[in-house]
């Protein structure tokens, strides 16, 4: 609820209260600038007084346990729990590998899929909140799972390499956490846009070995606001899984949306 809706439910409880008080003679109604004032430190009053809250609904959480019975349809594991503010990504992907993967994205983020026609499988899976470059997306590759900083500095950059390889210099790997089931990747570069410029990015991946080959979430943000972004990438990467593909469920299928 905004400031102002409160205000004017307070006005509303003030009003209520006022109509069941007794009946007096009453001074002339103030004009309408000097009730204003008075009805908004009237309202003020009850929100400093603990009565009315300024604070926002708080949103819907995901459905968990319908996303867990959609896991449970394709033989997946299921997932404890979805972080607030967030929803899941399910999708197959990949005709030549025949996969499925899954990762949680802020709510607010855009998700865009592959593309499959009579060419073929083009494209994807990402979200972002494009506008303000901030996204998450696959990069499915036929090299073979490494574990030395020279293999997640080639399979990066051939994943930021998916929109053309003259897009970005200065890349480099700063730091590899091994794990199960991902190797977690930090990383920098810089962004080379149509306008001439420069943009400093920074990034955190996830890696995975499915099938003898390679699969990584590269989610990215702005140098600028990482700091503020990075906890959110974390959840991100943390929460992205690859499965063989159950090959039935059509390339570039949403399970989410069903």
């Amino acid at each position: 609820m905004s400031r102002d809706g409160a205000i004017f439910s307070a006005l509303a409880l003030c009003a209520t209260a006022a109509s069941l008080a007794p009946t007096q003679s009453r001074a002339p109604a103030p004009g309408p600038s000097v009730a204003r004032r008075g009805a908004l430190a009237g309202g003020a009053s009850l929100v400093a007084a603990g009565l009315v809250s300024l604070a926002p609904a708080p949103a819907l959480a995901y459905d968990l346990a319908k996303y867990n019975r959609k896991l449970d349809k394709l033989g997946l594991p299921p997932v404890a729990g979805i972080p607030d503010g967030f929803s899941p990504v399910l999708s197959s992907v990949n005709q030549d590998q025949s996969l499925i993967v899954q990762f949680n994205h802020p709510n607010a983020w855009l998700v865009v899929k592959p593309s499959v026609n009579t060419n073929g499988e083009s494209g994807t899976v990402s979200a972002g909140d494009y506008g303000k470059g901030d996204s998450a997306a696959l990069y499915v590759s036929d090299l073979p799972p490494g574990g030395d900083k020279a293999f997640y500095a080639k399979l990066i950059a051939k994943g930021l390499a998916q929109k053309g390889d003259n897009q970005f210099q200065n890349f480099r790997v700063r730091a590899v956490s091994p794990g199960s089931p991902n190797a977690v990747v930090d990383f920098e570069y810089e962004l080379l846009t149509g306008a001439g410029f420069t943009v400093e990015r920074r990034g955190v991946a996830a890696v995975s070995g499915v099938a003898g080959k390679s699969q990584a979430l590269l989610a990215v943000t702005t140098s600028a606001r990482y700091k503020k972004l990075e906890p959110e990438l974390r959840k991100i990467v943390d929460s992205f899984r690859v499965y063989d593909k159950v090959r039935s469920v059509e390339t570039g299928a949403l399970l989410d949306d069903d």
